[in-house]
């Protein structure tokens, strides 16, 4: 997509004097409430590694994951030949749970003994093989045309790197509470209550609903892959929707007509009372699945508030259409996590504005919407070892892959990382890894009690995918679909792109987020999950195709802005614009630059920017810190429409800022020069390298 310039100020490069830029002591920062945790970042702000299955029970192994790579804790399951049906299993793990509590190391537990989660190594089914994922598959050259099967041919359950086997129906309540029996219940009783409480979160990993074509993996990985359960090769290829045993009966509760007469339109059909059918379908599977699972597992947490907490990411999160068959509504049911996230297979850092942005947009919108901070990320060079040269990434890459995923608000960083580097990356090893692990314990000594600020809001059209959604026998693609679907979705895209690519951060919001939180004007009941308050946005934009909601907003400020008027695209100038004009606080730069990553933070009253360089490309610039006119500032950002505390905020434009390095740890004070009565800062960022930008605080400018 071509680059979208927004501002263009008539000037030409600064050459910067050396008096603009001083190296600061540590005396010079007393008044920053996180210098000692920057000096020294704790355990709470470094990554934890994935150590599926590893035997901890010796504790020098403990302490080598900790003194010699640097890491702040393990992400850990049961090992063993049997996994969790086998009693010595078990006592070794909880040996090796002491054993990182010993160290001071944090402790996350992997709720599976591969992936996709839900089946516990295949528990699940052994205890009832009723509880099996089922899909209803349409054949027209059969009598009946429809019927019931098992989800497992032509799935992710038979078509992961871990092990094909049959997956458990996260429609069914009884296949929930039974996984959770044996998994999330077992390892609170087997710990007890003091090592239960010690961990901070289940790890849940890419769950779904199963019915649906992602295609087979490459055959040279194929091959490698364990088969637990046999596939059935007479099994014919059919386009296919979940199903629950009641789904009937909940179609006929929630929409008081019967499911049955309308199937075909669930696999075709362009007609109003298709689109009605299918809308209704999909929003009934969404509840189901975001209630009988992602709900259940959230409350089974937390019926110990002091005990960990639901995590983990789901699957497919940069393709909308797939959000429809694998979850219904991503955003809905990545609401339900305490603690979302995401899975970044690549670390080349390039793809950030590229589109893998998107993995970390839907978690970070997410933990926004229900009013959390944390997010976590499942982050590897899986794509640069397994495909190209099959070389793993360099510190460079890993520390810029990191950055990028902080600037949209990422705070836990769960590793696949491979510690010993393999022949043809002999730079991978132990002081790589404590390299790393520094950089990121230093990025969120900062930002990780910071609060994210992205007033704008980018509308999902989940709603319209639903009803233009058909199945496909083969593997779903887009060109498979309705000219509408292709119109919204690429819209979409095509507007966060634009965003990105201008360095404007946003949220992504649902109909149904949108109706709760304006709905709770005062936010005080809380009886959804939606925390968020009309006061943290500003405006909302809408892709092609998306009719304008009539909202109900409280502040006359709120602008809304449509990708079309009438059904006719409006220019991307023209809107952006708009966009930009309520889109801060934020560092404006030039020359723009549309492939660096902007994250925009408050903390202790003080603005934070995080600026991430992914390219092999220096930059060198200036930037100016702007804010909209109806912002609010009392050391927390608001969009009321009264516009207060701006005098504040005019100080703060010329006083000294503080620019941190994460990489080694150097910290220096920017004086802003002056050029048409802007204040203006200096950008430089070499290849790769990210900088955090923090501004004088509120109680300064006073």
């Amino acid at each position: 997509m071509r680059a979208i310039c927004i501002f263009v100020i008539g000037i030409s490069l600064l050459l910067w004097p050396a008096s603009g830029v001083t190296n600061e002591s540590q005396a010079d920062n007393a008044d920053i409430s996180w210098m000692d945790d920057w000096e020294n970042p704790p355990n709470s702000c470094r990554p934890l590694q994935i150590v599926h299955g590893a035997d901890l029970t010796d504790p020098s192994q403990v302490l080598y994951y900790r003194d010699e790579c640097g890491l702040g804790g393990l992400v850990v399951n049961v090992g063993g030949k049997d996994y969790i049906r086998d009693a010595d299993n078990w006592k070794r793990f909880v040996l090796g749970v002491r054993n990182i509590k010993s160290a001071g190391l944090r402790v996350w537990i992997y709720d599976e003994l591969g992936y996709p989660s839900f089946s516990a190594g295949g528990v699940v089914l052994e205890k009832d093989p009723a509880l099996e994922s089922l899909e209803l598959v349409w054949d027209n050259e059969s009598t009946p045309p429809f019927s019931v099967r098992p989800s497992y041919e032509f799935t992710h359950a038979s078509n992961s790197y871990s092990e094909s086997r049959r997956y458990p129906n996260p429609l069914n309540q009884r296949a929930t509470d039974t996984f959770l029996d044996v998994t999330h219940n077992r390892y609170r009783l087997e710990l007890g209550t003091d090592l239960y409480q010690y961990v901070e979160a289940f790890f849940t990993d890419e769950p779904s609903m199963m019915a649906v074509n992602l295609g087979t993996i490459p055959e040279e990985n194929r091959v490698n892959v364990p088969i637990r359960d046999p596939l059935d090769p007479d099994k014919k290829m059919l386009p296919a929707v979940p199903w629950c045993d009641d789904m009937e009966q909940k179609y006929k509760e929630k929409y008081d007509e019967e499911l049955q007469p309308h199937l075909i339109s669930l696999f075709t059909g362009s007609s109003d009372e298709d689109r009605l059918i299918r809308a209704r379908f999909w929003q009934l599977v969404a509840e189901l699945d975001r209630t009988r699972f992602y709900k259940t597992i959230r409350e089974f947490c937390q019926q110990d508030p002091s005990g960990p907490i639901a995590s983990g990411h789901t699957l497919h999160e940069e393709s909308l259409l797939h959000h429809v068959p694998l979850d219904g509504n991503k955003l809905e049911v990545l609401k339900e996590f305490d603690m979302p996230g995401l899975d970044l297979l690549s670390s080349n850092p390039e793809i950030s504005h590229d589109g893998a942005w998107i993995t970390a947009a839907f978690p970070c919108s997410a933990a926004t919407l229900i009013g959390q901070r944390r997010v976590m990320t499942e982050v590897s060079d899986f794509a640069e070892k397994n495909y190209g040269n099959k070389q793993q990434v360099n510190l460079a890459a890993m520390e810029a892959t990191a950055a990028w995923q902080a600037a949209w608000g990422v705070t836990e960083f769960t590793l696949y990382y491979q510690i010993q580097g393999e022949e043809n990356s002999p730079y991978r090893n132990e002081a790589c890894h404590k390299a790393y692990s520094l950089f990121v314990g230093r990025m969120n000594a900062i930002l990780r009690q910071a609060q994210p600020v992205r007033p704008l809001l980018l509308y999902y059209p989940i709603e319209i995918i639903q009803e233009e959604y058909v199945p496909t026998a083969e593997k779903l693609a887009l060109e498979s679909q309705s000219t509408r679907i292709k119109q919204v979705i690429n819209s979409f895209h095509d507007l966060a792109n634009a965003l990105v690519h201008s360095q404007i951060p946003f949220v992504l919001i649902d109909r149904q987020s949108l109706q709760e939180m304006l709905a709770d004007m005062s936010n005080k009941d809380h009886a959804h999950r939606t925390k968020a308050t009309c006061q943290d946005f500003a405006g909302i934009v809408y892709p092609l195709g998306v009719s304008k909601e009539k909202l109900n907003w409280p502040y006359p400020s709120f602008m809304e802005i449509p990708a079309s008027s009438e059904e006719t695209p409006i220019s991307p100038e023209i809107w952006i614009q708009q966009a930009a004009a309520i889109a801060g606080p934020r560092l404006v730069m030039t020359p723009q630059e549309e492939r660096l990553t902007q994250g925009a933070f408050v903390r202790d009253g003080r603005f934070i920017f995080m600026i991430c360089n992914p390219t092999d490309t220096p930059y060198q610039g200036h930037a100016e810190f702007v804010f909209p006119e109806k912002m609010s500032f009392d050391g927390q950002v608001h969009f009321d429409g009264k516009g207060t505390g701006h005098e504040q905020l005019q100080k703060m434009k010329s006083m000294n800022w503080r620019v941190f390095d994460p990489q080694n740890g150097e910290i220096q004070t920017i004086q802003p020069q002056f050029q048409n009565e802007a204040a203006l800062l200096e950008i430089e960022l070499g290849p790769r390298q990210s900088l955090i930008y923090v501004s004088s605080s509120f109680e300064q400018a006073k």
